[in-house]
């Protein structure tokens, strides 16, 4: 047999299909089974330091399979005994009792559908922890530097992802490097991402949001660690609350601890108070933005002013923590400020390098009003689309890999067409990253979506959905002043919904601003 290395390896396109295919003619698929399951028991150790791009070969591993194991059952509820009989008899007993605190130990009443979830589950799982842990290093012990009455206030405009996204998300990313063009903008004249935080006197977290109108309160250590439950409020909070050193991690001895012992050595309660005046689920990177503004934020209040790209590093951590994915995009196109391509070289922490481009043709106020931004009024959750990509991307979809090589070359093109103010070249350069976009995850658009853009299309030279797609904001490229005058009355007396709506966009100039008040 073929070694694992070899098989799902970086370089290797061996798809999940191909595997199927292989069990499927294989005189003892469950013997094939059992030695990856085997060779995957011995690659565990690898995810201990999180240091090396072998640690990404465990996720693919173990997804690859599961989608195999689904394709040569052909049937969700089809018993995983009958395609591999014997399986559960033939795996070491370290093995079995490792597979068995998965989930994934093979029984008689496991179905090859529930057996496959699972096992994709924890590849996600074990590509979370290789990038939770990469490059990881201990933050100081908490210790806050402010005045009794100074409030920290961090604001940073959204993103407007142009070219090139899903190459900046791991494992492609990380394996391959990503290129991606992107822009940051102001909304209705303001930098729409914000983010507060005080010392008060009572040892107790309080963390509000303005935009949503609810406030919790935090006096104990498990209120504070749950973010990782779906159901957790304000996770996202309190993950970069316990990243900024105030979980137990960060003291030299954590048996014990208390939120209370925390926060006397913090030196008071933390207020925080958040404000994202962007709707949900806009395709605009709010939510890592968010991330990053908060631990700027917290940074600022214990002293730290780190450099941007240990940040943007640390919220691709903090998504991963809260199990969202996400890739470094957002944060770059957010806290740096204007027009970037940026780049990043294969390696399990991301290098990041940004080459701002003249925004003359992206600028509304430099290019007649030609390009406009649409919030669609349909939501959309990213998780379900990021998890559906990169699942295609473990897999080794041959798809999905050719259009991830077409997105990563298409993003210096559009920066090269935006360089020379080529503006019909810029728009057809939006246009075909959402073609590919659509290959990439049919489901990034929808009937109501399509409806909209075949409205319009007689006036527009390109349009994508921003972000992930599947609803939110909609970057309109229109074919000349008089044609955007045309689609904006359009849109404004025969409106897709209530909710949507046009925003006022400008480049910003700032990107992430923290100030003391």
């Amino acid at each position: 047999m073929l070694t694992s290395y070899r098989l799902f390896s970086r370089e290797s396109g061996f798809s999940a299909t191909e595997l199927a295919d292989l069990l499927r003619s294989a005189d003892d698929p469950s013997g094939w089974v059992s030695s990856l399951l085997s060779e995957a028991n011995r690659r565990r150790g690898e995810h201990r330091s999180g240091d090396e791009l072998q640690s990404l070969i465990l996720p693919r591993m173990m997804h690859a399979l599961g989608s195999a194991v689904l394709q040569v059952a052909g049937a969700d509820d089809t018993p995983l005994a009958d395609v591999f009989p014997g399986l559960q008899h033939v795996l070491a007993p370290d093995e079995s009792a490792w597979f068995e605190t998965l989930g994934l130990l093979p029984g008689e009443d496991v179905t090859a559908g529930s057996w496959a979830g699972r096992a994709r589950s924890v590849a996600f799982d074990y590509l979370k922890s290789a990038i939770v842990f990469s490059g990881a290093r201990r933050l100081p012990g908490p210790a806050a530097r402010l005045r009794s009455d100074e409030i920290i206030w961090g604001r940073a405009p959204a993103r407007l992802d142009l070219c090139g996204g899903w190459t900046d998300t791991p494992p492609y990313a990380l394996e391959f490097g990503g290129c991606v063009l992107n822009a940051a903008v102001d909304l209705n004249g303001q930098p729409p991402i914000q983010a507060f935080a005080r010392v008060i006197e009572q040892p107790v977290i309080h963390i509000a949001s303005i935009d949503r109108g609810t406030r919790i309160e935090i006096s104990r250590l498990d209120q504070l660690l749950d973010y990782r439950e779906v159901a957790s409020e304000f996770s996202l909070a309190k993950a970069a609350l316990a990243m900024s050193s105030l979980a137990p991690e960060s003291i030299a001895d954590p048996r014990g601890t208390t939120l209370r012992q925390v926060l006397d050595m913090f030196g008071g309660g933390v207020e925080l108070t958040t404000l994202a005046a962007i709707p949900k689920g806009s395709g605009l990177g709010t939510s890592s933005i968010m991330g990053a503004v908060v631990l700027a934020v917290l940074d600022r209040v214990q002293g730290r002013s780190p450099l941007p790209k240990a940040l943007f590093h640390r919220v691709l951590q903090l998504e991963q923590a809260l199990t969202t994915g996400g890739g470094w995009q957002d944060q770059v196109g957010g806290v740096m400020d204007g027009v970037k391509l940026v780049t990043s070289p294969p390696g399990i922490v991301p290098n990041t390098v940004v080459e701002f481009v003249p925004g003359n043709v992206l600028e509304p106020a430099e290019n007649g009003g030609q390009t406009l931004l649409y919030y669609t009024g349909i939501t959309r959750l990213a998780k379900n689309i990021l998890s559906r990509v990169v699942g295609r991307y473990l897999d080794r979809d041959p798809l999905a890999m050719s259009t991830l090589a077409e997105l990563r070359s298409l993003a210096p093109q559009a920066a090269s067409a935006m360089s020379r103010r080529d503006f019909d070249e810029f728009g057809r350069f939006v246009d075909a990253a959402w073609q590919l976009n659509k290959r990439l995850d049919p489901d990034s658009s929808n009937q109501a979506i399509e409806a909209i853009l075949a409205r319009l299309r007689p006036n527009i030279i390109g349009a994508k959905l921003l972000g992930a797609g599947g609803g939110g904001f909609l970057l309109l490229v229109c074919k000349s002043p008089e044609a955007a005058s045309q689609v904006r009355t359009d849109l404004e007396e025969n409106p897709p919904n209530r909710r949507a709506r046009f925003f006022q966009f400008n480049i910003s100039r700032e990107g992430l601003r923290v100030t003391a008040c």
